[in-house]
C-alpha cells in the first residue's frame, strides 16, 4: 500500500479453502491510511461475528442464501454514513415520481425498481432464527462437524485437502481432491451414488486454483451446516474411502 492506494477490497474468507483474513487488522490499516475499506462477507455473514464499526469497515457486502440461511437472490450492502456509492442501476423508485433523476438519499439511491419483497421476508425470518439460536452456537456446531470430517478425510490415502486447519478462524468447509480424478466426476459419483451434495470445479475462484495448481482438476468442496449430523459426516467419509479405494 502506497500513496496512490485509494481503497482496499478483500473477501473475509475464501469460498475455496475456508481460510479467513483478519479484517480487523486490515481495517485498522485502511483507517490509518485514510482510505476506504470494502469487505465481501458472503462466506461469513451469519456464522462469524462482524462489527463494522470496530473493524473499520466502510462497505460490507453479503449474500443471503449462505450463512444467513435466507432465500437465493437476496443479499445486502452496508454503507457507512459519509461514503457515497454510485448506483449500478437506477429508475422506478416511486419516491420522487416527477424527478428526472434517481433519488440520492440512502438506501433508495441503491434500490431500482420493485424490491424482492418475499425474498426479503424470507431473509428476515432466517435472521430471526439465527438471533434466537445464537451465532456462536451455530458456529460451534458447524466447526465440530467440519473437524470430524477433516480429521477422518486426512487419513484416507489419496485424498488431498486444501486450506489451513491449524486455526479456529476459518469457514466450515473442507475442499479436497481424490487422487487424480476430475472433481466433477467425484462430485457426480457422490451425488448419484451416495446422495451427497458437493460443489466441484472452479468455485468462481480461478486465481486461487492457479495458486493451488488445480486449474485442470478443480476441487470438491464439502460445506457444513448446523443442520447436518455426525451420521451424515460419517457417511461422507465412508463414501470417500470407497472412492479413494477405487483410485488405488
Amino acid at each position: 500500500m502506497d500513496s496512490s492506494t485509494r481503497g482496499i477490497v478483500c473477501t473475509h474468507a475464501s469460498n475455496l479453502t475456508g481460510n479467513m483474513i483478519d479484517i480487523a487488522r486490515v481495517g485498522a490499516a485502511a483507517r490509518a491510511a485514510g482510505i476506504i475499506f470494502v469487505v465481501d462477507a458472503s462466506q461469513t455473514a451469519g456464522v462469524i461475528p462482524i462489527d463494522v464499526q470496530e473493524m473499520n469497515i466502510d462497505v460490507l457486502c453479503f449474500t443471503g442464501h449462505k450463512g444467513l440461511l435466507g432465500p437465493q437472490g437476496t443479499g445486502g450492502l452496508y454503507v457507512r454514513e459519509g461514503v457515497e456509492i454510485r448506483p449500478l442501476l437506477s429508475g422506478g423508485s416511486g419516491v420522487q415520481t416527477y424527478s428526472r433523476e434517481h433519488p440520492r438519499e440512502m438506501p433508495t439511491a441503491l434500490e431500482a425498481g420493485t424490491l424482492n419483497g418475499h425474498g426479503i421476508a424470507g431473509l428476515h425470518a432466517a435472521v430471526e432464527y439465527i438471533m434466537e439460536t445464537g451465532i456462536d452456537n451455530i458456529r460451534s456446531a458447524e466447526r465440530e462437524l467440519m473437524l470430524r470430517f477433516y480429521n477422518g478425510a486426512k487419513e484416507i490415502p489419496g485424498i488431498r485437502i486444501y486450506g489451513d486447519f491449524d486455526t479456529d478462524e476459518r469457514c466450515p468447509i473442507v475442499t479436497l481432491n481424490v487422487g487424480e480424478y476430475d472433481s466433477g466426476e467425484v462430485s457426480d459419483e457422490l451425488a448419484f451414488g451416495y446422495e451427497i451434495a458437493t460443489r466441484p470445479g472452479g468455485h468462481c475462484a480461478p486465481m486461487m486454483h492457479r495458486a493451488l495448481g488445480t486449474v485442470s482438476q478443480g476441487a470438491v468442496r464439502f460445506s457444513f451446516s448446523s443442520f447436518n449430523t455426525a451420521d451424515e459426516v460419517d457417511t461422507a467419509l465412508d463414501a470417500l474411502r470407497e472412492l479413494a479405494g477405487e483410485e488405488d
